[in-house]
């Protein structure tokens, strides 16, 4: 089974104060899909569709809030996995001027104003990727997420997090898997042809329906 990485790109993170039913789906996208459902996390803070051939499954969570959090990852229909959601996370982004420049590219975003935040930021969502210039500096990686705009633009990696309660925020992201790239092809042209993928346009819609419940 193919299991997309959905861990952080090169970012160095400390840890810091910071149903099932058919319905309309979010706005993202023009996924031409008729059926979706409707997933609550459950201690009832966060909604969100996604296809109804898809799974949600519980995770243990992943907080470090001592408010505690929830985790779920979305699978496919064929059961590989394609999104994670994770609550109750404090992380910041410390980042030292890079040694070397990295190529930043944006190729999808779309606001999120109906996502509320108790720390008043404001949320979208992104597909992107990030390229270090020198093979010896890491491997690329894009990913697709819900976030809080903090303005580094790649520098220091890919911080796909976004805020909500006062005192954490929580993660909804996942990547562009390589084995995805066509034969020949590399993988930041294979994530830029992702784009015009019904795969894409189902995962965008879905991130883009997370709505906060409170």
């Amino acid at each position: 089974m193919r299991y997309r990485n959905t861990t952080l790109a090169a970012a160095t993170l400390l840890v810091l104060s910071m149903s099932s039913c058919a319905g309309p789906p979010g706005n993202g996208g023009s996924s031409e899909r008729a059926s979706w459902s409707s997933y609550t996390t459950t201690d009832g803070a966060l909604v969100f569709q996604y296809p109804a051939d898809w799974t949600v499954q519980e995770l243990p969570p992943a907080a470090n809030d001592p408010a505690g959090g929830v985790s779920v990852q979305v699978n496919d229909a064929g059961g590989d996995a394609v999104a994670r959601l994770d609550t109750g996370i404090i992380a910041d982004l410390v980042c030292a001027d890079p040694d070397e420049d990295v190529a930043y590219t944006e190729y999808d975003t779309e606001p999120m104003p109906e996502l509320d935040s108790e720390q008043g930021t404001e949320q979208r969502f992104v597909y992107r990727s990030v390229a270090p210039s020198s093979p010896t500096r890491g491997e690329p990686i894009a990913t697709y997420a819900v976030i809080t705009e903090i303005g580094d633009r790649g520098e220091c990696g890919l911080f796909d997090y976004f805020t909500f309660t006062k005192s954490s925020g929580g993660r909804f992201a996942g990547a562009y898997p390589a084995e995805e790239a066509a034969e020949g092809q590399s993988y930041l042209d294979g994530a830029a042809a992702y784009e015009n993928t019904a795969e894409f346009r189902d995962i965008k819609r879905m991130l883009v329906s997370l709505r906060d419940t409170r």
